[in-house]
């Protein structure tokens, strides 16, 4: 009765016993199994809560930085409408910030969405050259202005059973990052190969690379270096990357050596 007792008030360490035969012991055994599947779903309802907690502290703490710079720069515009260097200086400023406001919820909102599962991947069959090609379509330009290249090199009918828009984000977040740390007159290299059992996807950069105490973070939510300090970003692409990737049962991982550059790897088991 005691044990009873002690689920019904949520102590699951002891259990009834089930040693002997008979309609009781049977019994017993039916409660233990109630017992624990109360269990399991209290700890799940327990990690609901605090799978909510962390992200809406996720998303307050990152959104105060903007916060603030836009509320000063609305003061500065309020207290200046007379000066048009002073209005257009700052209403740029302002649509910067916003922008990054955009980025960093929609961000938040894919990553916390995949981390709960609610994202059904539609796989199918799609060539690694489209992939690659969606992935940096918005890049070129950018990198082009950096004086950066992008070159994609790998067999073009070759593919890859994946679902095509989110595969695609992971590589262009991939690509971007790589653009962010790597200097003029830089390369980033996408290339594929199929093996029997694999399907791997390789972007290398020649950049400033992965310091050793960092390379064991940098998959981690608003992970930033202190190499990084200084480059625009929110840092949750990789995070983001990583999450789409395992989502459809893959692997991302990094290789990386201090100013020579980073390899990263999206491995996928191949479809059978």
């Amino acid at each position: 009765m005691n044990v009873i007792l002690a689920f019904s008030e949520g102590n699951f360490t002891a259990h009834l016993p089930r040693s002997d035969e008979g309609t009781l012991y049977r019994l017993f055994a039916s409660v233990d199994s109630l017992a624990s599947a109360l269990q399991a779903k209290g700890e799940t309802e327990y990690q609901i809560k605090e799978f909510l907690k962390n992200t809406v502290s996720d998303i307050s703490h990152q959104l105060k930085t903007p916060l603030a710079a836009l509320n000063m720069y609305n003061e500065i515009i309020s207290e200046e409408p007379d000066n048009p260097a002073a209005v257009a200086e700052f209403s740029q400023k302002t649509t910067t910030a916003l922008g990054r406001m955009e980025q960093l919820i929609q961000s938040l909102l894919k990553i916390t969405r995949l981390d709960a599962g609610s994202i059904p991947f539609e796989k199918a069959p799609h060539r690694i050259s489209e992939i690659a090609a969606q992935a940096i379509s918005e890049l070129t330009t950018r990198a082009s202005h950096e004086e950066k290249q992008i070159i994609v090199s790998g067999q073009p009918e070759e593919q890859l059973v994946c679902d095509f828009g989110w595969t695609s984000e992971a590589v262009g977040n991939i690509v971007k990052n790589a653009l962010d740390h790597t200097g003029l007159d830089g390369h980033i290299h996408i290339s594929w190969e199929r093996s029997p059992a694999m399907v791997r996807i390789t972007i290398t950069d020649d950049g400033v690379g992965i310091a050793p105490e960092d390379i064991h973070h940098i998959f981690k939510r608003f992970y930033r270096s202190k190499n990084s300090k200084d480059i625009q970003g929110v840092g949750l692409g990789l995070s983001l990357a990583k999450a789409i990737v395992e989502g459809q049962g893959g692997i991302l991982s990094v290789q990386s050596t201090p100013n020579v550059g980073t390899t990263f790897i999206l491995s996928f088991l191949t479809e059978l």
